[in-house]
């Protein structure tokens, strides 16, 4: 599995706790995150971030790198 890293582009479109929460994990606008798995159907993501694992939803990882 080939993994690639992707930088936190904004945090807009979350909401306030869901923005807090990654926060409090270390997760900043700019910051470079690495992901290790997708589960299908649209399920959560595995993300690396400072040599820590998260799994989050797949449309915050997709709000996250801007997409």
């Amino acid at each position: 599995m080939i993994m690639k890293q992707f930088t936190i582009h904004q945090f807009n479109g979350l909401d306030d706790s869901t923005t807090q929460r990654l926060h409090s994990l270390g997760l900043q606008t700019g910051s470079v995150l690495t992901t290790v798995r997708f589960y299908p159907f649209h399920g959560p993501v595995i993300i690396q971030v400072d040599q820590q694992r998260i799994g989050i939803r797949y449309q915050v990882f997709r709000q996250l790198i801007g997409g």
